[in-house]
């Protein structure tokens, strides 16, 4: 079961699914892990896991950290909806899954409420709802229900998820899409949310949800790509959640597309912003960070407790990656105050992330209206002629928010700049050779490499080539430094160099008062491709990488980290601050 989010519990006991009370009263005598057969006549495992020796590793049971103390629900929505709720037998993951955020979510006039029963076909070792097989039991009233029940909780947006449900031909898409017709018909004006299985990776079924009008479409990836087996159950999988959501992007481009992540199940940074950047490449717009809570003794242990200081440091990296909003905290949920994932402040969380060099720009001005796009492995001519596209149709009067910066990799190539001598290419092989209209003679591109394009109006911004390239050298070398790595930069030779070798490359080219190419540093990759060339223009010039100096190996956590310096070097020296000068 992947969609459902996991609560945190009081104690360590067996905390309830989400089964309606009258299902849960039939089967008093079930205990954590233990079967029990359900009002409907098929078995199931309470909690989803069955018992079995406690785990060892992970934090102790006991003593979770101050942060993750929710207050308890109160307020007028909360008591209107609750009472709601109770008078008409209705049944909400809210409620029926502890959610600590359950009293700010009602108060806001938002739930969420979980379709086709209570027992999921899927047994992933993080989640308490029950598992079993309902042998395509359905309930044909629950649409026009479900409905109703929004209507007399007088929600103005509602979430709309639901159990794993393979034993269905097409994984219950059409009861899904049924259920948000209804509420649509009721009244077009409340916003759904549709977080939903993964129905297998089956395309068409991902379409007949998407067809039915939902404004935001969730798949949750729930971990990194290394743990996904040990966490999930292994008809999911973190590919086929990325293909899921890459497809509802496509076919439905107005709709937005949302996943989550739990952290403190044994990830590492570098994981993290890897899943951050896969999710971004399949144009993923919202993201939820939370803690991983253990539901019972019977599910994985709790590696970390991931404080709010970090939380607060991969909210910054989603945000540089270009999420719309990367929701996050140690008590964040899939849907955790989800009608307000678009106002920029992390939903109103009263621990958000400070101006800090990680974060925003540092100035006393307006900070510079870059916007930052994330744009996964990208093969080198497609992406300079849209940079040349881009150039050519800016005009005098565009947009404050036009100037962007690209982060990216290439596939394999050699490229050549303007005035290139190709005597400089020796031995090519099977990699392309492309002349290009950038500055400088050849350079290598590749996996490992992350390669930053600087789309600016130069006259705008009043940013001079030479101070474009020294903005660019300076946060490579401030970067590098975090790790220990001492670096340079060389007055006649643009790039960045640690100890003789380059680490990274500056090429450069202002048309029509635009720049575009720009930066390729070395993060970790086959450096072999160099031996090929005369890098740069310079026979026998060494290549290294940050990850063979004792920095960071993956591209996608250095473009998180160096995002924000770039951004304040091009702020520093360019006139987008109110007062300020070159």
């Amino acid at each position: 079961m992947d969609s459902i989010p996991q609560s945190p519990p009081d104690d360590q006991s067996s905390v309830p699914s989400s089964v309606p009370a009258d299902a849960q009263s039939a089967v008093p005598a079930a205990r954590s892990g233990e079967k029990y057969r359900t009002l409907h006549g098929f078995s199931a495992i309470k909690d989803g896991v069955k018992a079995h020796a406690v785990e060892s590793g992970g934090v102790p049971l006991f003593g979770k950290p101050a942060w993750l103390r929710a207050l308890p629900p109160a307020g007028a929505g909360y008591e209107f909806v609750r009472r709601t709720v109770h008078q008409h037998g209705l049944a909400t993951v809210c409620e029926e899954a502890k959610c600590p955020n359950i009293g700010e979510c009602w108060n806001a006039g938002t739930a969420t409420l979980m379709l086709m029963g209570s027992v999921c076909t899927r047994a992933c070792r993080f989640c308490a709802v029950d598992t079993g097989n309902p042998h395509g039991w359905l309930d044909s009233a629950e649409p026009q229900n479900v409905a109703t029940s929004v209507a007399l909780m007088r929600l103005r947006y509602v979430v709309l998820t639901s159990v794993d449900r393979d034993d269905l031909p097409d994984g219950g898409a059409a009861h899904y899409a049924a259920c948000i017709r209804a509420i649509k018909r009721l009244d077009a004006g409340i916003a759904v949310e549709a977080l939903t299985p993964d129905f297998r990776g089956v395309l068409g079924d991902v379409e007949c949800v998407l067809d039915a009008g939902a404004e935001v479409f969730a798949q949750n990836i729930e971990t990194v790509r290394r743990l996904t087996h040990a966490v999930r159950d292994a008809r999911a999988g973190y590919d086929q959640t990325l293909a899921v959501l890459a497809h509802a992007k496509r076919h439905r481009p107005q709709v937005l597309t949302k996943s989550s992540l739990m952290l403190g199940l044994g990830e590492t940074d570098a994981e993290i912003a890897q899943t951050m950047a896969d999710l971004r490449a399949a144009g993923v717009d919202l993201l939820t960070l939370g803690q991983y809570l253990r539901p019972t003794v019977h599910h994985l242990p709790v590696m970390r407790y991931v404080t709010p200081q970090e939380f607060e440091r991969y909210r910054a990296w989603g945000l540089v990656l270009g999420f719309r909003e990367c929701v996050a905290g140690p008590l964040v949920r899939s849907s955790y105050r989800a009608e307000r994932a678009l106002a920029g402040n992390n939903v109103g969380l009263a621990s958000t992330p400070q101006t800090t060099p990680e974060t925003t720009p540092e100035t006393t001005g307006t900070v510079a209206p870059i916007q930052v796009h994330w744009l996964g492995r990208r093969p080198y001519e497609p992406t300079w002629r849209a940079m040349q596209r881009l150039t050519d149709e800016r005009s005098a009067d565009h947009a404050e928010g036009a100037d962007q910066l690209w982060l990216l990799e290439h596939e394999p190539v050699f490229t050549l700049g303007m005035n290139a001598d190709r005597a400089h290419v020796l031995a090519p092989g099977d990699i392309a050779v492309l002349q290009t209209d950038r500055g400088g003679q050849v350079t290598y591109h590749g996996p490992g490499q992350l390669v930053v394009y600087p789309l600016i109006d130069v006259r705008r911004a009043g940013l001079g080539a030479h101070a474009l390239v020294r903005a660019l050298e300076q946060a490579v070398i401030e970067y590098a430094a975090q790790f220990g790595i001492v670096a340079e930069c060389r007055p006649k030779a643009p790039g960045v160099y640690v100890a003789g070798r380059k680490l990274a490359s500056v090429g450069l080219r202002i048309r029509r008062g635009g720049s575009y190419h720009g930066l390729a540093l070395n993060v970790s990759m086959d450096l072999e491709p160099f031996r090929r060339i005369n890098p740069c223009g310079y026979q026998g010039l060494e290549m290294t990488d940050l990850a063979t100096l004792g920095g960071p190996s993956c591209v996608a956590q250095v473009a998180a980290q160096l995002a924000p310096l770039l951004l304040q070097q091009l702020t520093r020296r360019g006139t987008w601050r109110a007062n300020g000068s070159c």
